[in-house]
């Protein structure tokens, strides 16, 4: 009997060890677990970088343009599909308050744009990525729109000069496309007698209705050749657009714009 007992007692033992290993062991297995699933959370986050600049490089006071750029990882490979934000500043100070603009997505090249009209202030700019659980966040460097390079002449003498008058024309091919029918708009800068005016940029806009300037979407940015001629090519969309290609002006010549196309 008193076997009998001693195995009873052996067998509880055994039992109850059993059950403390297993129970470590599905505590050591959760643990585990749990430290693998975080390792990803406790990662050092990739750096990225953000190129941002004006196109036309130097927009000056009153020419519309775009704020291009890329976002990409510390070893150069571009991050498409993530949000972007353009930031508006009054002065060069990154520490200095800024203003929400507007966001975009990048696209597969890591690509993004930003479009200024004519009409917006003086302004510095910058474009933001606020990374994410993987990356990390950047801000690109400052830039200056419609803020004149030009340094201030302060002399008792007025330096100024009368501009000379420019014409702009332009016509598209075909001249009455197809709705949808991609079209070709040329022409020809000319001065003030007639000449033509060689190394020129010159804007090809369009709008989908006869409005302000400020209605107006840049299509292309293009130089006139040495005949003064350029060329723009626009896609045909299924509404009507009104096309204009200006002449933003320079020191020498003044600001003109063509009379308006208008195709489908």
């Amino acid at each position: 009997m008193q076997c009998y007992d001693c195995d009873m007692m052996n067998s509880t033992a055994n039992s109850h060890m059993v059950i403390r290993f297993s129970f470590i062991a599905l505590i050591t297995c959760i643990v585990l677990a749990f430290l693998g699933c975080g390792i990803g959370v406790l990662a050092e986050k990739v750096q990225v970088q953000i190129s941002a600049s004006t196109d036309p490089e130097n927009p000056g006071e009153a020419l519309p343009f775009k704020v291009i750029g890329t976002l990409m990882d510390q070893d150069g490979n571009a991050m498409g599909n993530k949000k972007v934000s353009l930031e508006q500043l009054k002065s060069d100070d990154p520490e200095g308050e800024y203003k929400f603009l507007a966001v975009t997505t990048t696209d597969i090249d890591g690509g993004f744009s930003f479009f200024r009209p004519a009409a917006s202030p003086p302004e510095y700019l910058r474009v933001r990525y606020n990374g994410n659980s993987q990356f990390e966040g950047s801000v690109s460097e400052i830039i200056a729109g419609h803020i004149s390079r030009e340094p201030d002449i302060k002399t008792g003498t007025d330096l100024s000069v009368a501009k000379s008058s420019t014409k702009v024309i332009a016509k598209a091919s075909p001249s009455n496309p197809s709705p949808g029918q991609a079209v070709s708009i040329n022409g020809q800068l000319l001065g003030a007698n007639g000449a033509p005016l060689p190394g020129k940029k010159v804007i090809c806009e369009a709008s989908d209705r006869v409005g302000n300037r400020s209605d107006f979407m840049i299509l292309g940015i293009s130089t006139t050749n040495e005949k003064g001629y350029f060329k723009f090519t626009a896609s045909g969309g299924s509404t009507t657009t009104f096309i204009q290609v200006r002449f933003p002006g320079d020191d020498e010549y003044d600001e003109s714009v063509s009379d308006l196309i208008m195709v489908l």
